[in-house]
């Protein structure tokens, strides 16, 4: 990478982007890890042409697709989009629309933040969590993602979780794998893929914090519903189970 690294429209809306026109500049390539959509690097903010930027004050992270996943990765961008306009929470954003790789044709970046650093460490499973307050407040953002994209109708069957050992503070990443629930050619929803999701998702759970989690969740999709929201049969039936299982 070119020290400092362009990205257009950082904090604007792709359909805005070209009109928008502001550059951001990073510096600091730090490889964060590579999967099979790409590869992922963290960075530091430079400057911004054309005025300050609100994305700007820390680092952000950037995924490089591959040539056989690029529309993985835009479609990825889309889905952090419709999921943030849904307000939910512990889940990275994308902050800027998808630019070309500028040294391969064929391979596209997306832009996202937050990069999680923590003093204690990050891990994937709330059991090294320090115990007690901080792996509650895990839990809880576990059940309040999950409640917040089944509430959205988004699924995904490859959970990544960035845990802070000390705090229990969540951010889930990775959403390559990420659909709707009615993606299907008939309109129905994915059963199959709901049970897959909302399984991986409890899988996070301690048996030591089982009882805990399923009290939440049955607190939070009986609070979601009296804002009149109202899951499909299909969602409904998977999370009943899990609080009756």
């Amino acid at each position: 990478f070119e020290d400092p690294f362009p990205f257009l429209g950082i904090g604007s809306d792709a359909e805005n982007v070209e009109n928008n026109g502001q550059l951001s500049y990073f510096g600091d390539p730090v490889f964060l890890g590579s999967g099979g959509s790409g590869a992922v690097f963290s960075f530091s903010p430079k400057y911004a042409s054309g005025g300050s930027d609100s994305n700007m004050n820390g680092k952000i992270a950037i995924k490089v697709s591959w040539k056989r996943s690029r529309s993985t990765v835009e479609n990825e961008c889309q889905i952090l989009r419709t999921l943030e306009k849904s307000g939910v929470p512990y889940v990275e954003k994308c902050i800027g629309p998808p630019n070309e790789y500028r040294y391969e044709d064929g391979r596209v970046m997306i832009a996202l933040t937050p990069v999680v650093e923590s003093p204690r460490g990050i891990t994937s499973s709330i059991q090294y969590v320090d115990s007690g307050n901080a792996q509650q407040i895990a839990a809880k953002c576990v059940v309040e993602t999950m409640v917040g994209m089944l509430r959205s109708n988004i699924i995904t069957l490859d959970v990544q979780p960035l845990i802070e050992m000390n705090s229990g503070q969540v951010l889930f990443i990775d959403f390559t794998e990420a659909r709707n629930i009615f993606e299907g050619s008939d309109g129905s929803a994915d059963a199959a893929g709901i049970v897959g999701f909302c399984s991986e998702m409890m899988a996070l759970i301690p048996e030591s914090l089982r009882d805990f989690t399923i009290s939440y969740l049955k607190e939070r999709v009986e609070s979601v519903e009296m804002e009149g929201v109202v899951f499909g049969d299909a969602v409904k039936n998977v999370l009943e189970s899990i609080w009756d299982d």
